[in-house]
């Protein structure tokens, strides 16, 4: 049965051929697979300007209609609330450099498999994928980290200007993975399409499917490490702070 824009789905009994009327070209199936791709990198950077456009400075315009005493006070609070961004961004980069070491061996090694089993295609398959996902997982901690102290810092305003900051960060993490997985998959088609020939389209498929594999073993690693480090990190500051209050 044909849905229209030359895609068909099988019926039993019932052979379908799209009609070339109905069949887009080459160059528009193309336009239609990067354009919303490329909108989302430009709409990412856009929401990530925003976010760094939030200055951490304890509102002046708050601070000015406040006396002296409460001004003072809202400095330090502004002092200790930057401080402890700089700990934490300084600890999510230094975990994110720990564990792509890791995964680094991981990909040699398991690219050597690949290629040994199944050929070049596949394993550079395999590595862009991983590669795509290592990029899109350093996008979200600088992101998360970046903007975890200015939402706390709008909020201290309202809580409006709070949410509009955080839901800015998020579209920087949601928009640049997705447009950037589909890139990079969109490219590596048209790269694999140039540089190896291949006996049918479902071969060629078959190897990028190598892509999945990089890309998904990669968020495997981020998701059981990333639960670890947080999980130890929550417990750390559980007792910190029972210790501080001496409830031991």
């Amino acid at each position: 049965h044909s849905l229209g824009l030359g895609i068909c789905c099988a019926v039993p009994a019932y052979r379908c051929t799209p009609s070339p009327a109905t069949m887009l070209d080459e160059v528009t199936v193309n336009r239609l697979i990067a354009g919303p791709a490329v909108l989302g990198l430009l709409w990412s950077a856009k929401e990530w300007i925003s976010v760094s456009k939030v200055k951490i400075d304890g509102h002046p315009d708050l601070l000015a209609k406040q006396d002296s005493q409460a001004a003072q006070s809202a400095q330090g609070i502004v002092s200790e609330m930057t401080k402890i961004a700089k700990t934490i961004q300084e600890g999510a980069m230094s975990f994110l450099f720990a564990e792509y070491t890791y995964m680094a061996v991981y990909i040699v090694l398991f690219s050597l498999i690949l290629f040994i089993f199944t050929g070049a295609a596949t394993t550079i398959a395999f590595v862009v994928g991983a590669v795509t996902s290592i990029l899109c997982g350093w996008i979200g901690m600088r992101i998360a980290v970046y903007t975890n102290v200015r939402t706390t810092h709008q909020c201290w305003r309202d809580l409006k200007s709070g949410f509009e900051v955080a839901i800015q960060g998020g579209c920087v993490m949601g928009l640049s993975l997705v447009s950037i997985g589909v890139l990079a998959l969109f490219l590596l088609i048209l790269a694999f399409k140039k540089l190896f020939e291949f006996d049918s389209p479902e071969v060629m498929y078959e190897a990028i499917a190598g892509y999945g594999l990089g890309g998904s073993s990669i968020a495997l690693f981020g998701r059981v490490g990333g639960g670890i480090y947080t999980k130890a990190a929550d417990v750390g500051a559980d007792l910190s702070g029972k210790n501080d209050y001496g409830l031991d």
